[in-house]
C-alpha cells in the first residue's frame, strides 16, 4: 500500500471527535442489544452470532492470508477479526488521522499490535494488496467516488479473495417516501411518552418529520450522498455469492435518537422493542418495504 497523504474531507473534523463518535453510537437504531439480537437472527438465524461472524464461518477458508479493513473508525470489525486468529496479517484504514490513532490504541490495548493501521482517503488513494478478503461496514453510503473505489477495491483482492459489508442502502439523504414516513409515525405513536422524549429537545417527539436534505448535506457532505447506488453498482463490479437483507428501514427513522429511552433492564420496554422488530420483519416480508440495510458477500466476476 503506498504512502499516503492527509486526506482533505470537510467531515474529517466530525469524524475526529471522540465524543461526536460516541453520542452518535449511543443515539443509533442498533445501539439496543434487542434490536441487535434482531438483526443477528436476520443475518444468522441466531441471536447470539452477529452477521460478521456468520459470513466469516460461511464464506471464508478457516486460514488465509490477509485481510483490510475500510473505514474502521473505532476498530471494532478488524479486532473482531483478529480475535478469531483467521488471517496472518490485518490492515486498518480510514480518512480520519484521529480515529485512526484511536484504533490502534485500542487494538494494543486489547492484545492486538500486529494490526497495521493507516490513514487512506478512500475516494481517491490506492489500496494495495492483494487481500484475501476486504471488509466495510457502514462506510460505503459516505462514498461520492464509488466507481473508483469498487474498481480499486477489485483491484486489491486476491484471484479468490472476497469483498464483504454490512451498508445503508436506502434513499439518499434518508429522503423516505411519504407512505414509509406515515408507517414510521403510526407506530411511533404506540410509543408512551417517556420512550419519546429526544434529549436534543428535552420534550417527547410528537412526529418524525423526513430529514431535510439541505441540512443532512451542510452536517456531512458525504452523508448517504450515494447510498442508493451502493448495490447496484457492486453488482456490476462483483459477482454475488450472496446478499442478507438487514432490516433498518422501519426501525432506523423510527428509533433514532430515542433509543437512548429504552432499557434492557425494563421488561416493558424489551417487549415494545420486540414487538418493534417483529412489525419491521413482517412489513419487509409482505413487500410493504424495502430493508434499508444488506450484507453483502462479492468475488471477482
Amino acid at each position: 500500500m503506498e504512502k499516503t497523504k492527509e486526506p482533505k474531507v470537510l467531515s474529517e473534523t466530525r469524524w475526529n471527535d471522540p465524543s461526536f463518535r460516541s453520542e452518535l453510537e449511543s443515539r443509533v437504531w442498533t445501539s439496543s442489544p434487542v434490536v441487535r439480537r434482531y438483526l443477528h437472527r436476520l443475518a444468522s438465524g441466531d441471536e447470539n452470532c452477529d452477521w460478521l461472524t456468520y459470513v466469516e464461518s460461511r464464506h471464508l477458508a478457516p486460514s488465509l492470508e490477509s485481510a483490510l479493513v475500510l473505514g474502521c473508525g473505532g476498530g471494532w470489525l478488524e479486532r473482531a477479526v483478529a480475535g478469531r486468529g483467521r488471517f496472518r496479517s490485518i490492515i486498518a484504514c480510514d480518512f480520519a488521522a484521529d480515529s485512526v490513532a484511536r484504533a490502534r490504541d485500542e487494538a494494543t490495548a486489547a492484545g492486538f499490535p500486529g494490526i497495521d493501521y493507516r490513514v487512506v482517503d478512500l475516494e481517491h488513494e490506492a489500496l494495495g494488496g492483494p487481500y484475501d478478503a476486504v471488509f466495510a461496514n457502514d462506510v460505503l453510503h459516505h462514498i461520492t467516488n464509488l466507481e473508483g473505489l469498487y474498481e480499486r477495491i477489485l483491484h486489491s483482492l486476491a484471484p479468490e479473495g472476497k469483498f464483504i459489508f454490512s451498508e445503508y442502502v436506502g434513499p439518499n439523504r434518508f429522503q423516505y417516501s411519504d407512505q414509509r414516513m406515515d408507517l414510521v409515525n403510526r407506530y411511533l405513536r404506540l410509543l408512551p411518552d417517556r420512550l419519546r422524549q429526544d434529549p436534543s429537545l428535552g420534550s417527547a417527539t410528537i412526529r418524525k418529520e423526513r430529514p431535510d436534505a439541505a441540512q443532512v448535506a451542510r452536517e456531512d457532505p458525504t452523508e448517504a450522498v450515494r447510498s442508493e447506488e451502493v448495490v447496484p453498482l457492486v453488482r456490476r463490479y462483483f459477482r454475488t455469492e450472496r446478499e442478507y437483507p438487514y432490516g433498518g428501514s422501519l426501525l432506523n427513522p423510527l428509533l433514532a435518537d430515542i433509543i437512548v429511552n429504552f432499557s434492557e433492564e425494563v421488561p416493558e420496554d424489551v417487549r415494545l422493542l420486540e414487538v418493534l422488530c417483529g412489525a419491521e420483519d413482517r412489513l419487509i416480508r409482505s413487500g410493504l418495504l424495502e430493508p434499508d440495510f444488506v450484507i453483502f458477500v462479492g468475488a471477482r466476476p
